[in-house]
């Protein structure tokens, strides 16, 4: 892998690991989860260097997926991307994930708002189709690994609805989605040189 894609990587993956730990601290503010073991403001030691991990491995299989799919599938989902949409899409997913804990209290209004939402989002995007298997693929890989965290007794959810977590959890993952996307293009599409 070319060093600048690399290093766009690495950025991307703190950048959203760093955006994910503070919504998440909110998470525990709003006592939409908590930790068994808390480590600093309420969180696990663990839950930066998870987030870590998981934009690594989020980013990864956006590259190894995409370059599967036929080239108008996904044509500008893997080419450079800008500022300005980086920080639309990131303040969005921000707004997102720190509103569901503030509106956890009222699960089922949340997840028609948060699925709603994104279903207009997706409707006046780019690249539809990858947008939707990238977006379903987020929503079910976060459920089926934060519930996992749940079964393990790693964190506890104040509602859950399927898996152990709440329903509304897929739709932060969808919103991610969008995010996950500019930032590829922004920090690593970007950064590639042929």
């Amino acid at each position: 892998m070319h060093n600048k894609k690399l290093t766009g990587f690495f950025i991307l993956s703190l950048l959203g690991a760093l955006v994910a730990t503070m919504c998440d601290g909110i998470h525990v503010y709003t006592k939409t989860l908590s930790y068994p073991k808390p480590f600093l403001f309420g969180q696990a030691w663990w839950v930066f260097p998870l987030f870590v991990l998981t934009f690594l491995f989020m980013g990864t299989a956006y590259m190894f997926v995409s370059n599967l799919l036929p080239a108008d599938v996904r044509q500008k989902s893997s080419s450079r991307g800008t500022l300005r949409e980086l920080i639309e899409t990131i303040t969005t997913f921000a707004l997102v994930y720190m509103f569901s804990g503030f509106g956890n209290l009222e699960p089922v209004p949340l997840s028609i708002i948060f699925y709603a939402t994104f279903a207009i989002r997706w409707l006046f995007s780019y690249d539809r189709l990858w947008m939707l298997i990238l977006s379903v693929a987020m929503a079910i890989g976060g459920m089926v690994a934060e519930g996992a965290l749940s079964a393990a007794g790693m964190v506890a959810y104040r509602y859950v609805d399927i898996f152990h977590v709440p329903f509304w959890l897929g739709a932060v993952y969808m919103h991610g989605a969008f995010a996950l996307r500019e930032g590829m293009r922004y920090f690593v599409y970007a950064k590639h040189t042929s």
